[in-house]
């Protein structure tokens, strides 16, 4: 926010005064008088203000009695910095951009962080730019750092000044890729532009990947491994998919995703965690670990401490075992869990996580509705998708072989076994759909959410230079 000055208010014949002078530090709006401005348009008197929409910027400023003014081009306002008394100031404007005025123009890898990128003063005056984020150096002029804003003092000439961010991980995402409005038809897969979109989560805004992968720079550096962004989280935190050495993300496991291969004949088996129960409710207690949670719980506790302190552990990871719309639980009959009604029959995903008891912290799986929400179909192959590229982007990430979603799909009477959702690759090259939770062996890849506040250390998130993360 910016920080004006004074409050010029005028009553009367419009005069400045010697009291008005004094600096104020809080947040003020000038307003600009008849008395004390008067416009020239490349130095001949202007009869009115010009506008910015017409292409005309400030050049420079001269003020009779030693005012020091700046004008923000930007927001085309007037800030000031020290007034005297019964000043008068002539404000030249101009549309040439190579004129030799006393004007500073701001480059930055965070612009939206800056209040304005081009502001004019008078000679040797003062011009200060003001963040909102936290500036890490500024070169090519001769400004100062003073906490959030960057001071050019003395200027007797057009500067520009390079300003740096500290930009955290979301923050360089939502610079590279201004969030659209929410996806709203999910019947056919996205393979076109990508883009960063906007939905909501149980903890807020979040901002989604979909479209062509091939091109999306959406990778990063972490525990020496490549990961692709799924979303910003609703609470600010960056969610990833494991993409191993960016070329086959297969070695953290190969696994059947209920606890082993002879766990399969009851329904609660299709739980991240769960008990075996005799509704859906005693089988949401966390008593007993799937296999899937249990390999990316190992893989976890792999990592050094340092590596650990980069992950939200209140990020939300839903195992959804909502029943489907017209569905009851019942042993001795198939019924659906309710992605069968969100993505099977209405193509309507959620990142909403219902039920308290489905809500699993620290790390997860990618959902079906993840799978959905960028770009990907029930049934229907999508070899363009983020989730299924390598870096290369020419083929699968897992090779041949199927992953797991975390998302329960159905109990199955008939072979008495509760199958979940996958991406399939044999065959069928990244279409979502479903398998026996214990014959299937498949990839397990690890999803985990990167603190809010963790930094960018450098790369531009392609796969040959992804992110790479400080805290």
């Amino acid at each position: 926010m910016k920080n004006k000055l004074l409050i010029i208010t005028l009553i009367g014949l419009l005069m400045l005064t010697g009291c008005e002078s004094k600096k104020q530090e809080e947040s003020k709006q000038v307003v600009e008088t008849n008395g004390m401005l008067t416009y020239t348009i490349d130095g001949e008197v202007a009869k009115e203000k010009p506008t910015k929409e017409d292409g005309y910027f400030v050049n420079k400023i001269v003020c009779d009695n030693g005012t020091d003014m700046m004008w923000d081009n930007d927001n085309w306002e007037v800030e000031l910095t020290e007034v005297k008394s019964k000043d008068r100031c002539m404000v030249d404007f101009t549309k040439d951009s190579s004129a030799s005025g006393y004007r500073i123009t701001v480059t930055s890898n965070s612009t939206s962080s800056l209040d304005s990128l081009s502001k004019a003063t008078t000679e040797n005056g003062t011009v200060i730019i003001y963040s909102t984020s936290t500036i890490k150096n500024v070169s090519g002029c001769n400004g100062k750092i003073e906490g959030n804003k960057v001071i050019v003092s003395n200027v007797t000439e057009n500067q520009t000044c390079n300003i740096t961010m500290e930009l955290t991980l979301a923050n360089a995402i939502l610079i590279a890729y201004a969030p659209k409005p929410a996806r709203t038809s999910f019947s056919i897969i996205d393979d076109g532009i990508p883009g960063l979109y906007t939905g909501s989560d149980d903890q807020g805004t979040t901002y989604y990947f979909s479209g062509d992968g091939t091109n999306m720079n959406n990778w990063v550096s972490f525990a020496g491994k490549l990961w692709r962004v799924i979303r910003i989280n609703g609470n600010g935190s960056v969610r990833l998919l494991y993409a191993g050495n960016g070329t086959s993300a297969v070695d953290v496991s190969m696994s059947v995703y209920s606890l082993n291969s002879n766990t399969y004949n009851h329904p609660a088996y299709v739980g991240w965690k769960y008990a075996e129960g005799e509704n859906i409710e005693e089988n949401r207690e966390s008593i007993t670990n799937s296999g899937a949670y249990n390999v990316v719980n190992t893989w976890y506790n792999e990592l050094s401490d340092d590596k650990k302190n980069y992950i939200d552990i209140e990020a939300i990871y839903c195992n959804d075992r909502d029943l489907a719309d017209g569905n009851s639980y019942n042993v001795s009959k198939t019924f659906y869990y309710n992605v069968y009604t969100r993505l099977f029959l209405y193509k309507t995903p959620t990142f909403k996580c219902n039920n308290l008891s489905d809500r699993f912290t620290t790390f997860g799986l990618m959902t079906a509705d993840e799978v959905a929400f960028a770009g990907g179909v029930w049934g229907i192959q999508n070899m363009k998708s983020y989730y299924y590229l390598n870096k290369m982007g020419i083929g699968s990430i897992t090779e041949e072989y199927d992953w797991w979603t975390m998302t329960p799909f159905r109990w199955n009477k008939y072979s008495n076994a509760g199958r979940a959702a996958m991406v399939i690759i044999n065959g069928s090259n990244g279409m979502l759909n479903n398998s026996d939770i214990a014959v299937k062996s498949a990839v397990i890849r690890p999803v985990i959410s990167i603190k809010k506040e963790t930094l960018i250390t450098g790369g531009d998130g392609s796969g040959d230079n992804p992110y790479t993360l400080s805290l």
